[in-house]
C-alpha cells in the first residue's frame, strides 16, 4: 500500500511536468512568470536525483511524506499536514472523545505547553506554560503536528501517559507521569484583591466564556472591586467570537479586528454597544501564550485605547483554518483568513504588543508576580489621578 501511494505521488509530480515540457512555447512563457512553476521545477529536479543517485535506493513514500510535511513546517503552527489515518481518526468524532490532562500545546521545535487547566492532572502534575513535551510515551514530538500531538495525549480514563519535559534551560528533560481523566474545569477563576481591585482569569475561550466572565464581574462589584484586572495569559480559543464576547463586556462598541482572506475580502470583528459590564478602570494582561480568541480580545482593548495591555507580546496565532481533504484520503488543515488590528497590523506571525512590556522569568515563584504588580500599580495610580 505504502509503495503504490508512493508511486502514486511521484506519478503525479511527474505529470505536472511532462505536460509542462509538452506544452512549451507559449504557455511556457506565461507560466515562467509565475515563480511558483519554478519552484515545482527545481523540486522535479530534487526527486529525479534522490531517486537516480541518492547512494541506495530511498524510501520515496518517506521522502514524499518529508518534503510535504516540510512545507507545512514554514507555515503558522495550526496548519498541518495529517497521513490518511491521521485524517480519518480527526473526522471521526467519536476517536475524539478521550481523556486529557488538560494542557493546550503549540509547535515550537517540539510541542510546547501554552496552557494548563487548574486542577487538572497535568496541573497536579506540576507541569507548567512554557514546559516542551520532547517525548509522549517514547515518541519524540518534532515530527508531531498540534493536532497528532494533542491526539496522543488523549486516551482513556485512567491511563497513564508519560512526557519527556525540557523546563527552562536545563539541558535534561525530566519524566512526568500523568494520569488521564474526563477534564471539567472552569474557564474563569475570579477573586477580590487589595484596594478594591478585582482579578479575574480566563483559562480558556468556549461558548459561554463571556457569561462566566459577567458573573465574576457582578460577584466582584459586589465585594467592593472598583477596578478590575482582566488576565488572558497563556490563554487560547479558536473562536474570535468568543473573544468578541468578553471584550464588550469592557468595551461599548466598535471594531475587536479585521478577518482578511486571501482574496483581500475582509470582515469586521464587531463589538455591541449595550453589553458592557463594567465600565471602570481595566488593564490587561497578556504574554506568549495568549493565543487566538485572547488575542482578539486583546485588539479590542488596543483600539479602544481601554486601559494598558500589560506584559509581553501574544503568540500570533489568530486565523481560521480550513480542513482540505486530499486525493489518497489525507488531508491538511490550512490557515485561509487571519486577522488584523484595525488599524492594519497582522497579528498572525506577528502577535500584539504591551503597551507596557514587563516580563516574568520561569525562575520565579509562583506568588512573584512582577506583571500583576505592575497592572495593580498602574490601576492604583490611575484611580489616585481621577481622584486629585
Amino acid at each position: 500500500m505504502k509503495k503504490i501511494r508512493a508511486k502514486h505521488l511521484i506519478l503525479g509530480f511527474s505529470g505536472l511536468f511532462v505536460l509542462y515540457a509538452l506544452l512549451g512555447g507559449f504557455l511556457g512563457k506565461v507560466l515562467a512568470k509565475d515563480s511558483t512553476y519554478r519552484y515545482l521545477s527545481v523540486f522535479q529536479d530534487v526527486i529525479t536525483l534522490i531517486m537516480n543517485s541518492y547512494v541506495t535506493p530511498p524510501e520515496m513514500e518517506q521522502v514524499m511524506d518529508g518534503a510535504i510535511h516540510g512545507m507545512m513546517d514554514t507555515l503558522d503552527t495550526d496548519s498541518c499536514y495529517l497521513s490518511p489515518e491521521e485524517f480519518q481518526a480527526y473526522r471521526d468524532a467519536d476517536a475524539q472523545t478521550k481523556a486529557g490532562i488538560g494542557i493546550e500545546v503549540t509547535k515550537r521545535y517540539y510541542l510546547q505547553i501554552v496552557a494548563v487547566g487548574p486542577g487538572s492532572p497535568a496541573d497536579q502534575a506540576g507541569l507548567k506554560p512554557g514546559d516542551l513535551i520532547k517525548s509522549i510515551d517514547g515518541g519524540n514530538t518534532r515530527e508531531l503536528n498540534v493536532i497528532v500531538g494533542e491526539s496522543k495525549l488523549g486516551g482513556p480514563a485512567g491511563s497513564e501517559v508519560t512526557l519527556d519535559v525540557i523546563r527552562g534551560r536545563s539541558p535534561k528533560p525530566i519524566e512526568v507521569k500523568v494520569l488521564r481523566r474526563d477534564v471539567f474545569t472552569s474557564p474563569v477563576t475570579f477573586e477580590l484583591l487589595e484596594e478594591g481591585t478585582g482579578y479575574i482569569r480566563i483559562v480558556s475561550f468556549r461558548a459561554g466564556t463571556d457569561t462566566d466572565v459577567k458573573r465574576s464581574v457582578e460577584i466582584l462589584k459586589g465585594q467592593g472591586a472598583d477596578k478590575i484586572v482582566l488576565d488572558v495569559r497563556n490563554s487560547f480559543g479558536r473562536l474570535a467570537e468568543d473573544g468578541a464576547k468578553v471584550a464588550e463586556l469592557f468595551i461599548p462598541g466598535g471594531i475587536a479586528a479585521r478577518l482578511q482572506s486571501r482574496k483581500g475580502e475582509t470582515t469586521d470583528v464587531t463589538l455591541a454597544s449595550d453589553r458592557v459590564a463594567f465600565a471602570g478602570p481595566v488593564a490587561l494582561l497578556i504574554n506568549r501564550g495568549s493565543s487566538g480568541a485572547a488575542e482578539i480580545v486583546a485588539s479590542g482593548f488596543r483600539s479602544a485605547d481601554r486601559g494598558e495591555l500589560v506584559g509581553v507580546p501574544t503568540s500570533g496565532r489568530a486565523a481560521v483554518q480550513k480542513v482540505l481533504s486530499l486525493g489518497d484520503g489525507a488531508g491538511l488543515v490550512l490557515s485561509v483568513g487571519q486577522y488584523w488590528t484595525p488599524d492594519g497590523k497582522p497579528l498572525l506571525g506577528e502577535g500584539l504588543e504591551p503597551t507596557v512590556e514587563v516580563g516574568r522569568s520561569s525562575n520565579e515563584d509562583d506568588e512573584d508576580d512582577p506583571v500583576l504588580e505592575k497592572a495593580i500599580d498602574l490601576l492604583n495610580a490611575e484611580a489616585l489621578k481621577k481622584a486629585a
